[in-house]
């Protein structure tokens, strides 16, 4: 069986001193690494979500401005489409006024036109027959 004597006390007393020895040089700066380690993974994880968090803000402003910009686009591009239809639509009616302008114009010089050559076929007439009636009598 098992024999209580001195030894079992030294035994017992070297155990001891060697688990307080092995406390102060091994496991309490291990476990202090341990924490600050954990501590540091702690802390990098909070800034990885602060960086998560302001990196979706950044994205969701980008996405905003954006669909700002392309409303923007729309509405300039529709401001430039209506601008351009009523120009188009002012020169088409400068260029259809001045057409009928031209075409009056050209109406009236070519009455104008006509009116003097009837006038003159007119007056030639009454030579015309008056020459005629002077060879008829004269030859006749």
């Amino acid at each position: 069986m098992l024999d209580l004597n001195i030894t079992l006390l030294f035994q017992l007393a070297n155990f001891f001193i060697a688990l307080i020895v092995l406390n102060i040089l091994l496991i309490r700066p291990v476990r202090d690494i341990i924490k600050k380690r954990n501590g540091l993974m702690d802390d990098m994880a909070s800034e990885a979500d602060a960086f998560n968090a302001e990196a979706a803000e950044k994205l969701n402003h980008y996405e905003a401005e954006l669909a700002r910009a392309r409303q923007e686009a729309g509405l300039t591009r529709e401001e430039g489409r209506q601008s351009g239809l009523s120009e188009q639509q002012n020169i088409v009616g400068e260029a259809q006024q001045s057409a009928r302008q031209l075409l009056a114009e050209n109406r009236s010089a070519l009455r104008g036109q006509a009116e003097a050559a009837l006038n003159e076929l007119r007056n030639g007439i009454s030579d015309f027959s008056a020459k005629v009636g002077d060879r008829l009598l004269g030859n006749a």
